[in-house]
């Protein structure tokens, strides 16, 4: 160490002391300290702003794939989103069998906390667990906030048929897409029905209708009041106490029905209808009345030899075919074919209806079918016996 009285030279601090407050090295490290505060503050804020200053647009796309209980929990990354899901127009509620009461109490807070005159276009219920009341009570509450699609599925594999819900509950001014894959009756009483003016897309799964109580000619008709419905979707479900079930339309352009389990006749009444599929069903009476616009049938039965008539299935299946005698494009799947095959005398004594036809298609063919059972030059000639232009395609399959 210098000794400090000696002019003429500089004094240096040992390393082992504290800097003075004068000394350049204090200075600089100070200013060190600072800038890394000041960077730190900066990236918190940053990361802030990334969050507050999202758009509308992108706010409204991240909270689409959030369920209602997530959307809660959102509140907590910004002060911007505290209220978001007060007014979020999209509600998605998904439970288990784990949520229990909990998920109840969430329901009955979170719809009594939500700004009253918000609308709700877009309604996802996903559950397996959720009871009939409150499955009702966020039914009520979709249609009295102007919701627009309400979509319903019950993944429970433990049938909940003992309870159900009246058709009068869904009536609103605004609901245009509907889609029910429930395991729950409908129950359709004789005054009341659902009341849907807007509706275009109807899809039921797994729904069972039921007349309650029955009426005197067991007739059941559900769709004549929606003048704008297009889609109707029947898959997988019941009809019970029904001798005639009517689906009536004048708007309908699209029809599918799979799987349908009943034992009652169909009457069809839809000019604007320009599809048809009839999948997985036996062969029944079916009426149909004004299909002037008819351009494509899919028709796919089910061939069970050990347990049917076939010959009485024939016969009920020909009758239908002259239902859709104006079709112009037709879809016939191996069931089908087996059935006309093993029967072609009855083809004889009963003209071909098709006489618009431009094309048959034989779908789902196995190689081997046609060496073992199918004569195919009588189908063939069955259909161009009605329209000689028609085309047939046969696919295969492996």
């Amino acid at each position: 160490m210098v000794n400090k009285k000696n002019k003429g030279y500089l004094y240096t601090q040992p390393q082992n002391q504290t800097l003075k407050p004068h000394s350049i090295d204090f200075i600089s490290k100070m200013m060190r300290r600072k800038s890394m505060r000041v960077r730190k503050r900066a990236k918190k804020q940053i990361n802030k702003d990334r969050i507050s200053r999202l758009p509308d647009d992108l706010i409204d796309h991240i909270y689409s794939f959030l369920d209602s209980k997530s959307s809660v929990q959102s509140s907590l990354l910004s002060r911007r989103w505290r209220n978001t899901w007060k007014c979020h127009p999209r509600l998605k509620f998904k439970t288990d069998l784990s949520t229990g009461h909990k998920f109840d109490k969430f329901v009955h807070k979170f719809l009594s906390k939500r700004k009253k005159d918000a609308e709700i276009p877009i309604v996802d219920i996903h559950s397996n667990s959720i009871p009939i009341r409150l499955l009702k009570k966020i039914i009520a509450y979709s249609m009295s906030h102007g919701t627009k699609m309400l979509n319903i599925l019950y993944m429970s594999d433990i049938p909940t048929r003992r309870g159900g819900f009246d058709l009068s509950l869904l009536k609103s001014h605004f609901l245009q897409d509907l889609y029910l894959d429930i395991d729950f009756e409908l129950l359709k009483s004789p005054n009341l029905t659902w009341y849907l003016p807007t509706l275009t897309t109807l899809h039921l799964q797994r729904v069972t209708f039921t007349l309650d109580p029955p009426n005197d000619d067991g007739s059941l008709e559900l769709f004549s009041a929606f003048s704008n419905l297009k889609y109707l979707v029947l898959l997988d479900c019941r009809l019970w106490n029904v001798r005639t079930f009517y689906i009536t339309s004048s708007g309908l352009e699209n029809l599918t029905i799979i799987c349908l389990v009943h034992s009652c006749q169909f009457v069809i009444s839809a000019p604007n209808l320009s599809s048809f599929i009839y999948d997985h069903m036996t062969p029944s009476l079916l009426l149909a009345n004004d299909l002037d616009s008819l351009e494509t049938v899919s028709f796919r039965t089910i061939y069970d030899r050990p347990t049917v008539n076939p010959p009485n299935y024939v016969e009920t299946m020909i009758n239908t075919f002259h239902q859709l005698h104006k079709v112009k494009h037709l879809i016939l799947d191996k069931d089908a074919v087996l059935y006309i095959s093993r029967f072609c005398g009855l083809l004889e004594r009963r003209p071909c209806p098709f006489v618009r036809l431009e094309s048959l298609t034989l779908d789902e063919m196995p190689c081997s079918i046609f060496r073992k059972h199918v004569v195919f030059d009588d189908i063939l000639s069955y259909f161009r016996s009605g329209s000689p232009g028609c085309v047939a395609y046969i696919e295969y399959i492996v």
